[in-house]
């Protein structure tokens, strides 16, 4: 085996990461990278009719986007009140969306990505994972679109409203003249977090509240902590009388929707509302056991007794990730809190629930054990997307860590004042807010067909040694692919490859002279015919993802049917001895050839 403790882990694209880091230390306007170390402020607009262009603030013609460009956006992460979606569900380096799992089932995922306006249906091969923040599992989460009486014991008037509403279609209601909903957690959490939507209309009413209720087991009983959100004061407040010990920061009321948090341990608790603090102090005696959500009122009300509303509960505890895992590529697995791991067919899961088929037979399994699904890697051809060809990644909550960016890749079909258009292979036109896009990384004109969204790992060792290649088991010395063309290319074609640890002809100082001698090397083959081979393409160390796009001889591709092959040679004198890389993606493009004058950024 040829390998290297040198590889990064094939969960984020680097570039992107390095970009969208240096758009947030910057605001006011959108940049463009010019991709000769030049770049320039101004304005980009454009749909797929037009070409999309970016218009420089001081004047001059306006610049088409090419490949190797890169558009930085001015936008600012979403305040607190947006919360952090629970969810991530991923394919490859195709998409990745954080949001709410509305259903999972043999063809497909049902996803609702935050910040987008619509729900996406996944088809299941091809989705990698479906896994919840890291760190944090789901132990109650509730949107209110219909108010359960198996999980709320409700007393007064509680019900449901269409409006206003944070997410989906409705949320809780609860009038002023005093109602509530109280649950009990099926299981105590000594450490974790309460996040919770509500909509203030700031109105001043005596003798009246609107409060959150956290109820911890205490040494000598139950320890309550309140979060009083309205209605007699204008500002906020915590009470806490039985302990612990909270010093408060006041905040003022403001009218509109808001994002409460609780976080507690051992040590400590803290409570935000928007991400500004609230109050903090010392952890609970013992933990949380219970939580309403309450209106209440005095005798002496006597005013119209507002309501207050509220959506999109979630409580989480924390837990400390697994490490060590195993991965099989051709089996389902269920990642539990704990590190075990099982391994089967998944046949079904909603926001509650998984129900999976495994050696034993079924079993059902809560989100509250459950950390993540990785499922089979199986291939499925994408839907063809034509035109700009780019990444786009936004923001996809409060956090402002490149890491916790949502990414989409396909082609750009529109970008105005409101919003980015993108199609893609997968998960149909994404429509993104524009006030959430951070970058746009242009890759070329033309049609993609992405053959294989999942990480593969090529060779014949297990990777051992941080980081981990993507399955750690070597999938042998081959890698097939089918391609579905409806006629024969007319265009010039590429296959392309998102690739990781290859041994150039000159990037390691031990093997690449193997791979000069013609060892070592991991060759390209169309319908059965050898075209290329990969290493000589790689110029970096290859330490992170790179991707490379090596041409197709006219004619090769046909309509119909053809074969997209890796195949691995070995040592000269140890044949059965790789190399062992990452395949990150396999996709074709068809490009048109270029006949345009380079652009210019003058006048």
């Amino acid at each position: 085996m040829i390998t290297a403790a040198r590889r990064l882990s094939q969960t984020c694209w680097v570039g992107v990461v390095v970009l969208a880091a240096a758009a947030f230390a910057r605001g006011g306007e959108d940049r463009l990278e010019l991709g000769d170390g030049k770049s320039v402020a101004g304005r980009l607009e454009g749909n797929a009719r037009s070409g999309l262009v970016f218009r420089p603030a001081a004047g001059g013609v306006p610049v088409a986007l090419e490949a190797g460009m890169v558009a930085r956006f001015s936008s600012v992460a979403p305040d607190g009140g947006a919360g952090q979606p629970p969810f991530r569900v991923a394919m490859g380096q195709v998409l990745r969306l954080s949001g709410q799992l509305r259903g999972l089932d043999r063809k497909q995922v049902v996803f609702a990505p935050v910040g987008l306006a619509r729900d996406v249906e996944l088809p299941r091969p091809g989705v990698q994972a479906l896994y919840q923040r890291p760190g944090e599992i789901r132990v109650l989460v509730d949107s209110f679109e219909q108010l359960d009486p198996g999980r709320w014991l409700t007393t007064g008037a509680a019900a449901l409203a269409a409006d206003p509403v944070r997410s989906g279609s409705h949320a809780l209601a609860l009038p002023g003249a005093g109602a509530s909903v109280a649950a009990r957690l099926p299981q105590p959490i000594a450490a974790g977090q309460i996040e919770i939507s509500y909509f203030d209309k700031r109105e001043i009413v005596a003798e009246r509240q609107a409060l959150v209720e956290a109820t911890f087991q205490g040494l000598s009983g139950p320890l309550v902590v309140q979060v009083i959100l309205g209605f007699a004061e204008e500002t906020l407040a915590v009470r806490s009388p039985e302990g612990p010990a909270l010093a408060v920061q006041r905040l003022p009321r403001v009218a509109g929707w808001h994002r409460l948090m609780l976080r507690f341990d051992a040590g400590s608790t803290e409570i935000a509302v928007d991400g500004k603090e609230l109050a903090h102090g010392k952890g609970p005696s013992g933990p949380l056991t219970a939580i309403q959500l309450a209106t209440t009122a005095t005798a002496q009300a006597k005013s119209p007794a507002p309501s207050v509303i509220f959506d999109d509960l979630s409580i989480s505890r924390f837990a400390q990730p697994p490490a060590g895992l195993e991965l099989d590529a051709d089996q389902d697995e269920a990642r539990l809190i704990l590190g075990d791991q099982l391994f089967g067919t998944i046949e079904r899961a909603d926001l509650d629930s998984i129900l999976m088929t495994i050696d034993s037979g079924p079993a059902t399994l809560l989100w509250s054990e459950v950390a993540g699904l990785y499922l089979r890697r199986e291939p499925r051809q994408g839907e063809p997307v034509e035109g700009l060809l780019a990444r786009v990644s936004w923001f996809a909550g409060t956090s402002t860590d490149p890491a916790e960016l949502d990414f989409a890749e396909g082609a750009i079909k529109s970008l105005d004042t409101r919003a980015l258009a993108i199609a893609t292979p997968y998960a149909g036109t994404l429509v993104i807010p524009r006030d959430r896009l951070v970058s746009i990384q242009v890759q070329a004109q033309g049609t993609r067909i992405v053959l294989d969204p999942a990480a593969h790992h090529l060779g014949d060792e297990i990777s051992s040694t941080e980081p981990v290649l993507d399955p750690p088991q070597p999938e042998g010395a081959t890698l097939s692919r089918e391609l579905l063309l409806s006629a024969q290319p007319t265009m010039p074609a590429f296959v392309v490859l998102d690739l990781i640890g290859v041994v150039g002809e000159d990037n390691d100082p031990t093997f690449s002279r193997f791979v000069r001698e013609g060892e070592l090397r991991t060759w390209l083959a169309v319908n059965g015919k050898r075209i290329d081979y990969v290493n000589r393409f790689i110029k970096t160390r290859n330490e992170t993802p790179e991707r490379i796009a090596i041409p197709v001889p006219e004619g090769l591709l046909t309509a119909g049917k053809n074969t997209i092959t890796l195949e691995l040679t070995g040592m000269a004198r140890r044949a059965k001895e790789l190399d062992d890389l990452g395949v990150l993606q396999v996709a074709v493009e068809l490009r048109p050839k270029a006949t345009r004058k380079p652009n210019r950024t003058g006048p």
